[in-house]
């Protein structure tokens, strides 16, 4: 088939010509040093090695590049037009590559990681300050997302990690447990629950919530065992940003369901009431992806993320 106006002939590679980068190379010291023992002495190989390049390169392209005269080497008209075109695309070649170099060198200084709301808030401000006092060459960047943003954030490549609670299962990631988080009530401390010092979901089914859109699968977990004792869920008031919760619960508009992670730097004015029965516990995950190699900086991050969270559980 002919090819379309708009087609281009592809250019062949150095190989499939019969040329390498060697024998330009040697090609090129050999001219611009205008000596064949020179050149050998600059590119540690023996004279036989220079000639023998040059005359395979000369071959390849099925003419004479360099003469040799009583005093010296000089190039022949084709040799003067291969090394000026040859050095300018070397130069690039040399260019492109130190780019990528330096961009592979940076990327391994750097690491971004994506988490949800509560845990990016919570628990990692304080991992990523003291990872970068320890490595200061090395750049973290936190993204705040929701939980499917981040997972997509991760399967993209746009972040290197996720650290949150993984929810399922997905052949697109690799998962790796670090720590568990129960959920307790926290409510203000003129609260009537509060001195309750527990509570059953149960009874926590007949107390209007703050929440995040995420645990409405706890909310229907509440409402059912509500349902079995006799008592009709009320109506929970659900947020997407876990800032406009806890406003809301500093204004005491409302009592939540919260990690205890979180719970515990709540300051006095506030009670934490245990929930009996069934077990609350979340996961918390650091998730990969499973076709992507991790960097050092992100190997070394996931490292010091498990040593801090051992020292400090919530």
């Amino acid at each position: 088939m002919p090819p379309t106006p708009t087609s281009r002939p592809a250019k062949p590679a150095l190989g499939s010509m019969g040329i390498d980068l060697v024998s330009l190379e040697t090609f090129i010291a050999v001219a611009h040093l205008g000596s064949f023992s020179q050149a050998a002495e600059r590119l540690h190989v023996a004279q036989p090695t220079i000639t023998g390049r040059v005359q395979r390169l000369e071959s390849a392209l099925g003419t004479k590049l360099l003469v040799r005269t009583t005093r010296s080497v000089e190039t022949t008209a084709q040799g003067a037009t291969l090394l000026t075109e040859a050095s300018a695309a070397l130069t690039e070649l040399q260019r492109i590559v130190f780019g990528l170099r330096e961009q592979g060198r940076l990327a391994s200084r750097r690491v971004v990681v994506a988490s949800t709301p509560v845990i990016a808030s919570s628990r990692l401000p304080a991992i990523i300050r003291d990872y970068r006092v320890r490595y200061t060459d090395v750049e973290v960047t936190l993204l705040d997302l929701r939980y499917a943003e981040a997972l997509a954030a991760v399967d993209t490549a746009r972040a290197d990690i996720a650290v949150l609670v993984f929810e399922g299962d997905d052949d697109r990631f690799l998962v790796q447990a670090i720590d568990s988080d129960d959920m307790v009530l926290v409510t203000p401390a003129t609260h009537a629950l509060a001195r309750s010092g527990s509570i059953t979901l149960a009874q926590l089914a007949s107390w209007p919530l703050l929440a995040l859109d995420r645990h409405e699968a706890l909310l229907a977990r509440i409402a059912e065992e509500g349902k079995r004792s006799g008592v009709t869920a009320v109506t929970s008031t659900l947020f997407r940003n876990l800032d406009t919760l806890l406003g809301m619960l500093d204004a005491g508009l409302g009592i939540t369901l919260l990690p205890r992670s979180i719970a515990r730097r709540r300051d006095a004015s506030y009670a934490v009431i245990e929930i009996e029965g069934p077990d609350l516990a979340r996961t918390l995950s650091v998730v990969r992806a499973r076709k992507a190699k991790l960097g050092t900086a992100a190997t070394s991050f996931i490292r010091f993320l498990r040593q801090k969270i051992v020292e400090s559980p919530p």
